[in-house]
């Protein structure tokens, strides 16, 4: 199937969209802690739906205007933050990385970046998230065990913007 492009008004209609499906799953994020990891997950998805259609400009403003509204809307801000720096702008770092026609290069440099941003939430809001329990498993075994869930997190993530491009672009593009 040929690649169409949106129109100038259906990348503004998206984004808008998408900009409002990541602040509620951050919203609920925050107000439902037992899916909190599942609505950032959620929240990241967003992007890829303008990803998708070839528009990282629109997904870099969505990503910032999702992350202000968020910082405003939501009861704690705190559960913003792994949001701002690892899951909403992952969509973006992932499609510039896919560039590289090395697939080997571009998974080694997507695994750099996302160890790079987990570093900084970790470092950020290990005192906050991180309960007694976990404080007392050594970071480095921490940071060997978020790989394995990162490899199946850009799994899943790149088969649902798939699905996106497959089966729902079709419906909403016209």
């Amino acid at each position: 199937m040929r690649y169409r492009a949106p129109k100038a008004t259906n990348t503004i209609t998206l984004s808008a969209m998408f900009c409002a499906m990541t602040v509620i799953s951050l919203y609920l994020a925050a107000v439902l802690p037992a899916m909190r990891m599942t609505m950032y997950f959620l929240s990241s998805l967003f992007i890829a739906g303008l990803i998708v259609e070839r528009k990282p400009a629109a997904a870099v403003l969505m990503y910032i205007a999702a992350a202000l509204l968020s910082l405003l809307l939501t009861p704690d801000l705190l559960t913003t933050l792994p949001y701002v720096l690892l899951f909403g702008h992952y969509g973006i770092g992932k499609y510039y990385i896919e560039k590289f026609d090395n697939k080997i290069i571009s998974y080694v440099l997507k695994l750099l970046y996302f160890n790079a941003c987990f570093l900084i939430v970790y470092l950020l809001a290990k005192e906050v998230f991180i309960g007694e329990a976990l404080k007392k498993i050594p970071e480095f075994l921490i940071f060997i065990l978020i790989q394995p869930v990162f490899v199946v997190f850009d799994f899943v993530y790149s088969f649902l913007s798939d699905f996106y491009y497959s089966n729902i672009r079709k419906r909403i593009i016209r």
